[in-house]
């Protein structure tokens, strides 16, 4: 709320807890005050003992000055006042630091004295006013005190910067160095699953058309479809490093011969013939040429 109105209440967020009772601070016009509830829930009496002594002494009571009444339905409603049973009071009557001392004379028991005591301390009493430590000071001693504080601050801000920046790059070269030994480790991998020679029962692909051509009579585009393409391609036995010095240090896959056969007689099985030469298959666009079965060796 911006600038209070005098028929303004303002409920505190936090409670102050008198022997027990946590009591919402309520101020009113600029002024702390308690409603009779109050009183009588913080010194333990029967509801409506407040109201009895405000009725008794009210003569002797000042408005706005030891109490204020509250008798407008909208500015009861608006400031959260209702019965208990439901629906707006007629009044409210809101006492100050003044009229509740006053009110509760005739409270002399030892409740009574501790619960005034600690009222008048804490409820009622408000925080001192937060002083300026260089109001003392000349003005210019001020806007010099000012500038370096204003300074102090964005050195601090400059030094966050610089330690974030910092540890970025970092972060950044320590990628960077991982990323590098990745890929050395990656290369070395590579390098050492290299086989120098051809193994034993593994043929690279051109022997593999040769040999597939023979047996099957497909042509090299569709053996090297289903070696390279298809779902049912066998899996490479490994890189052999070409030996000759032309080919200058690259490589070649091979394959096992048994897998390449077994692979090509699973393929050949699945053909559709369309003539005495021509066949069809769902992994191959068009027709290709396969040898009849009582045709191949």
């Amino acid at each position: 709320m911006s600038a209070r109105q005098p028929h303004e209440l303002l409920l505190a967020a936090r409670p102050v807890e008198i022997l027990g009772v946590a009591l919402s601070p309520v101020e009113y016009s600029g002024v702390r005050v308690m409603t009779l509830t109050m009183i009588d829930q913080v010194h333990k009496r029967p509801d409506g003992t407040a109201r009895r002594n405000f009725n008794e002494h009210r003569a002797r009571l000042v408005m706005g000055e030891d109490f204020f009444e509250l008798n407008q339905p909208n500015e009861i409603r608006a400031l959260g006042f209702s019965r208990p049973q439901g629906g707006t009071p007629a009044a409210v009557l809101l006492l100050t630091e003044a009229g509740y001392s006053m009110l509760v004379k005739s409270f002399t028991d030892d409740l009574a004295w501790d619960v005034q005591r600690l009222l008048v301390k804490s409820y009622f009493a408000k925080p001192a006013p937060a002083t300026d430590p260089l109001a003392s000071l000349p003005p210019e001693q001020r806007a010099l005190i000012a500038l370096m504080v204003d300074n102090a601050s964005i050195k601090a801000e400059q030094a966050a910067q610089s330690q974030a920046l910092a540890a970025q790059a970092e972060v950044q070269a320590e990628q960077g160095a991982a990323i590098t030994a990745v890929g050395q480790r990656v290369g070395d991998l590579a390098d050492t699953m290299l086989m120098l020679a051809r193994p034993a029962g593994a043929e690279s692909i051109v022997h593999i058309r040769e040999r597939i051509n023979k047996l099957h009579g497909l042509p090299s585009r569709i053996i090297d479809e289903v070696l390279r393409q298809s779902p049912i391609a066998p899996k490479p036995a490994g890189m052999v490093k070409h030996s000759r010095e032309e080919a200058r240090g690259g490589s070649y896959a091979v394959y096992w011969i048994k897998d390449v056969s077994a692979v090509f007689a699973r393929f050949s099985g699945e053909c559709t013939r369309i003539t005495a030469t021509q066949v069809t298959h769902p992994y191959i666009d068009g027709r290709f040429k396969l040898l009849p079965a009582r045709d191949r060796p």
